[in-house]
C-alpha cells in the first residue's frame, strides 16, 4: 500500500511503499534526535521521554509528488546523519545516513499522521519493536527499554539493508541526486548551536 506523506502546510507531498516494512519501526530517544526536533522547532514530534517514532524506508519505495525543491537537510555535527525538514513549516520527513550507498531512510511516524489515524500506521508498519538509547530518556521509561540498541534489533537493521541492497531498492533516493550527492546542501551545526539544544 502506497501511505501518503506530507508536511504541516500541505506545500510538500509524497508516498510511501509499505510492502516489506513491518517488523522494524523503533523510537530513538538520543540526544541529537532530541536536538534536532528543537532546532526545527517541532518537540511535538517527542514523545514524554524524548523518544522519536521512526518508520525505516527503503530509498526507491519513497516519492515526492509536490514540493520536493522546499527539502532542506541539517547535521547536529561533521558527521551526523542527514535529517531531512522542509524549508516552507520546517516538517520533519526523513532521515539518511550521510552515504546514498547505505539504503536506509528513517522516517518520523509524524509525516503520516496528518493523513492516517494512529491504528492504520500501525496496521501498515507494525508496533515499535524497541525504544533505543535509553540513557538519554527523560522520565519514566516502559518497560524493555534499551540503554543502547539490542543486539536482536541491530540483527533486524542488518536484514533490512541487505534484502534492500539486493532487491535494488537502495536507489533512486529522493534525497539524493544521480552522482551521489544531496539534493541539498546540509547545513552543519556548531558545537556550541548543537549543545544549546541538548536537554530542551
Amino acid at each position: 500500500m502506497k501511505m501518503t506523506v506530507e508536511c504541516d502546510c500541505g506545500a510538500v507531498q509524497g508516498t510511501v511503499e509499505s510492502k516489506h516494512l513491518k517488523g522494524y519501526r523503533a523510537v530513538c530517544l538520543c540526544d541529537d534526535c532530541q536536538a534536532y526536533a528543537h532546532s526545527i522547532g517541532h518537540a511535538d514530534m517527542l514523545d514524554a521521554n524524548g523518544g522519536t517514532d521512526i518508520i525505516p524506508v527503503m530509498p526507491s519505495h519513497y516519492t515526492f509528488h509536490k514540493g520536493q525543491e522546499k527539502l532542506q537537510c541539517l547535521r547536529l555535527h561533521s558527521k551526523g546523519m542527514y535529517r531531512w525538514y522542509t524549508s516552507c513549516c520546517k516538517s520533519p520527513l526523513g532521515n539518511t545516513m550521510a552515504e546514498q550507498s547505505m539504503p536506509y531512510i528513517g522516517v518520523p511516524v509524524r509525516a503520516f499522521q496528518k493523513n492516517y489515524s494512529n491504528e492504520q500506521i500501525e496496521s501498515e508498519f507494525g508496533p515499535v519493536r524497541e525504544r533505543m538509547q535509553a540513557r538519554f530518556a527523560k522520565g519514566t521509561l516502559p518497560p524493555k527499554a534499551q540503554q543502547k540498541v539490542s543486539l536482536g534489533f541491530m540483527l533486524r537493521v542488518i536484514k533490512f539493508i541487505g534484502f534492500a541492497k539486493l532487491s535494488g531498492s537502495g536507489k533512486p533516493s529522493p534525497f539524493f541526486k544521480v552522482d551521489g550527492n544531496p539534493i541539498s546542501e546540509p547545513k552543519v551545526l556548531s558545537k556550541t548551536e548543537r549543545d544549546a539544544l541538548v536537554g530542551l
